[in-house]
């Protein structure tokens, strides 16, 4: 199978792989958005968890092959970067903060998809399912998931060219041809600091302009106020999310009375607005504090808190004196911390209409 990618042109696939991209549950992928409601923002964000999946796998081969691993564990390497996403639900990440409490979060639903059923039927002609699973956990996995790992720098120069924003511009063959295995540690070298820091101070861009732009948090926040209303009505139940689509789970949710107007909202959008902004923290009793508003206001209201921008950077450098920390050698890493911090905010938000009356009366209620 010979697939024309975007970012990498044409990207080919074996026998066994085309059986898996061609098997229900991964073509179900296409219709799981990478990046959510993002397009609310970017209208061109609509690619899908399904091409991100593609270009892993194809990433994962090339980093496989240029760190000299053998042939049957370049296979196996790539397998695992084709299925890394196979277990995610509807709305992707964001689908997930609410559903993985119930069901799983989608490394495990992975997992599970993998062991039993049509999808572990294909992999066990050439494999057991175990020895793709248990990649995770070893030293191969890394190539996949690290800080410098196939995923990330995927999902990075994806979601930036489909956003068209030029925050994901990664000097890919850089890292790849600098990347090591040092006592069974995914490393680079230092002649590919300066491609390490540009993903990073990338990654920081991307998240501070367009994965948690603030328009984005509101059509999120309002996500989890319709996922968590129409679960607790039981117009859907939590398992169902493994099938669903982000259409399927739309449609859904719609029934809920009390989802509705959060679906309602999205998809029309008619987004809630942000009227009082606060250091994190600061809300220590979010519920509480909603109840509050939204009996002095009159309204509904969402008290939205900050996500942290990403996990925290972990991964060494090879010098001439031995293995050191990124942020022992970088003060540009050091100082994205730092940003970061400064930059996460508690959003209070109301329905448009009571914009205006909100804007003067909550910062007297929250001091």
């Amino acid at each position: 199978m010979i697939i024309k990618d975007e970012i990498y042109g044409m990207i080919e696939f074996d026998e066994l792989e085309r059986k898996i991209i061609d098997s229900p549950d991964f073509q179900r992928l296409r219709r799981i958005k990478q990046m959510s409601f993002t397009n609310l923002v970017y209208p061109g964000a609509n690619h899908t968890r399904f091409e991100h999946s593609l270009g892993t796998a194809h990433l994962s081969s090339v980093i496989a092959n240029r760190l000299g691993l053998d042939e049957d564990k370049r296979n196996k390497v790539k397998l695992y970067g084709l299925l890394h996403d196979i277990g995610h639900t509807a709305f992707s990440h964001e689908g997930e903060a609410i559903l993985a409490p119930l069901i799983g979060d989608h490394e495990k639903i992975g997992e599970q998809l993998m062991r039993s059923g049509p999808l572990s039927d294909i992999i066990r002609e050439n494999y057991r399912p175990e020895e793709i699973i248990s990649l995770g956990k070893k030293k191969e996995g890394q190539i996949i998931s690290s800080d410098l790992g196939a995923d990330r720098m995927d999902y990075l120069k994806r979601d930036a060219l489909n956003t068209g924003v030029a925050y994901g511009v990664i000097d890919i063959d850089r890292i790849v041809h600098t990347l090591a295995f040092e006592d069974d540690e995914l490393v680079i070298m230092q002649g590919g600091l300066e491609a390490a820091e540009s993903l990073l101070v990338g990654r920081f861009m991307m998240f501070s302009a367009v994965y948690l732009h603030h328009t984005v948090r509101i059509a999120t926040a309002m996500l989890y106020r319709a996922l968590r209303a129409s679960l607790k009505d039981g117009t859907i139940k939590a398992e169902s999310f493994r099938e669903l689509t982000d259409d399927d789970a739309i449609t859904a949710m719609a029934k809920s009375k009390a989802a509705k107007p959060y679906v309602d909202g999205i998809l029309g959008r008619r987004l809630y607005k942000e009227v009082y902004s606060l250091e994190k923290g600061r809300i220590k009793k979010i519920d509480e504090t909603e109840a509050m508003l939204s009996r002095k206001l009159g309204c509904d209201v969402i008290i939205d808190p900050p996500s942290p921008f990403s996990k925290t950077v972990g991964f060494r450098v090879k010098t001439e004196s031995g293995l050191k920390q990124i942020t022992s050698l970088s003060d540009l890493v050091l100082s994205l911390k730092k940003s970061e911090e400064s930059r996460m905010r508690t959003l209070v938000l109301v329905p448009n209409k009571f914009r205006e009356n909100a804007k003067q009366i909550v910062p007297s209620l929250l001091h």
